[in-house]
């Protein structure tokens, strides 16, 4: 029986991988949908993947206790402190770059009205929910199996990344841009992702409030063009996911690897 259960899982979360860049690509290419609702309706397919595998290997418990990761909002307060912190630090830098290289006259704000912050933060914090539940709540931990919390964070930013690409294609939001940083970028944010999931024990909370916290902080970065957003917001986040490896190595977290809270979400997936 566990062997049996521990094929499934392998050949589910092959499914995932296979199926997550193979359908966003399909959204723009097949779907004539606005440009504005592309970006948002590729979101969706990690999780709604991941809440149909789980469905499909471990029932309606496995799916609950999928979902129930998403509520894990109790840890300790430093880290809601330190997510957005770090959001926050990595915009205003990319402005202090910016002016620093003769980018940008002066650091300026987006001069968006309160409907468009309204609107603009509504859709960031959907899509980031959407992506976590797919590549943190339901592909990392299997990862994790037998692989160190680094190169489970390497590997699925690379495929994570490659799905972005699909956004790059002509007539999309990002049609022209150059595809090597959004890969990059996207990778070295899986490392601190993951460092945040590792650090609280599996939560999804902390990961989400980053993912929307290093979005929705662009407003910091009025007056910097589309193009260099994209290399300072990859120099950026490299240089910050290479300094959380290099202090606490390949398992991302300090001390002995300490995974019992994801394991026993893990196995209630399986059940």
């Amino acid at each position: 029986m566990k062997t049996n259960a521990a094929r499934n899982e392998r050949f589910s979360l092959a499914v995932f991988l296979i199926l997550v860049p193979l359908l966003s690509f399909a959204i723009p290419l097949f779907l004539p949908l606005p440009v504005e609702i592309t970006p948002l309706a590729m979101v969706f397919i990690p999780a709604l993947l991941a809440v149909t595998l789980v469905a499909l290997t471990g029932g309606r418990n496995a799916v609950g206790a999928l979902l129930k990761k998403l509520f894990q909002w109790r840890v300790g307060f430093k880290w809601y402190i330190q997510a957005i912190g770090l959001a926050l630090g990595v915009r205003l830098v990319m402005s202090l770059l910016a002016l620093l290289f003769g980018w940008i006259p002066a650091i300026r704000l987006n001069d968006w009205s309160p409907p468009q912050f309204i609107v603009i933060g509504l859709f960031i914090v959907i899509g980031a929910i959407a992506e976590e539940l797919g590549w943190r709540g339901y592909a990392l931990p299997r990862l994790l199996s037998g692989r160190s919390a680094l190169a489970s964070a390497l590997f699925s930013g690379v495929i994570w990344g490659t799905t972005h690409l699909a956004l790059t294609l002509p007539g999309q939001m990002n049609a022209g841009s150059h595809w090597l940083p959004t890969i990059l970028y996207i990778t070295a944010l899986s490392v601190i992702l993951t460092w945040f999931y590792l650090q609280t024990q599996g939560s999804l909370a902390i990961p989400i409030l980053y993912h929307v916290g290093q979005s929705f902080f662009v407003f910091l970065n009025g007056s910097i063009s589309i193009t260099q957003q994209l290399w300072l917001l990859t120099g950026v986040t490299l240089v910050l996911a290479l300094i959380l490896s290099l202090i606490y190595g390949a398992s991302l977290q300090r001390g002995p690897v300490n995974q019992q809270g994801i394991a026993s979400t893990r196995q209630a997936e399986t059940r």
